[in-house]
C-alpha cells in the first residue's frame, strides 16, 4: 500500500500543492465549476480567488505543517497570480512569496526542480511531495523528478 500519508506527515516533508483543484474546489462560477466569463478578455479583471473557501482537510494538514516547507505551484494563464497568491495565504497561511507560476503544465517539473536544488540542497527525494489534481501533471513529475507524489482525494481516505 501507499507510504504517501506517513510521509506527508513527517515534520521534514517539503510539499508543493497545486492551487486549483488542490487547494480550491473550483466553484468559481454561479452555475458552473468555472467561472462563465473563462476564455474572454473580462475574465482577466474578474477575481475569481475573492470567495474561495478554505478546504478543511487540507486546511487541517497545512496549519500542523511548517510553513517554511509549504509551496504552491501553478498554471496561470490569465494574469491572476497575485489574486491567487492572496487567497493561498488569507486561507492556508502558505506565504505569497512561496507561490511560483508557469503557463505551462509542461514546466512545472523542472520548477520544482530548480526550486527544491535552490531551497533544500541536501534533501532526500523521498522527503518532497508534489500534490496535484490532474493526471497528466502527475504523470509529468513521476517522469520527471525523483520526488513522491500525491492527489488531493488522498485526505478524504483519512476523514
Amino acid at each position: 500500500m501507499s507510504n504517501i500519508w506517513e510521509i506527508l506527515h513527517k515534520p521534514d516533508t517539503v510539499v508543493f500543492f497545486d492551487i486549483d483543484g488542490t487547494l480550491t474546489s473550483y466553484n468559481y462560477g454561479k452555475n458552473h465549476a468555472h467561472h462563465e466569463l473563462d476564455g474572454t478578455p473580462e475574465f482577466r479583471d474578474v477575481n475569481i480567488y475573492a470567495d474561495c473557501k478554505r478546504l478543511k482537510p487540507l486546511y487541517d494538514y497545512i496549519s500542523g505543517h511548517d510553513v517554511n516547507r509549504l509551496f504552491c505551484i501553478s498554471r496561470e494563464p490569465h494574469g491572476h497570480e497575485a489574486w491567487k497568491s492572496e487567497m493561498v495565504e488569507r486561507l492556508y497561511g502558505i506565504p505569497a512569496s512561496h507561490c511560483f507560476y508557469t503557463l505551462e503544465a509542461k514546466e512545472k517539473p523542472q520548477i520544482v526542480m530548480n526550486k527544491v536544488k535552490e531551497l533544500f540542497p541536501d534533501i532526500s527525494p523521498e522527503s518532497v511531495v508534489l500534490m496535484d489534481d490532474n493526471d497528466d501533471t502527475l504523470g509529468m513529475y513521476m517522469a520527471q523528478t525523483p520526488f513522491c507524489t500525491a492527489h488531493p482525494m488522498i485526505f478524504m481516505e483519512y476523514l
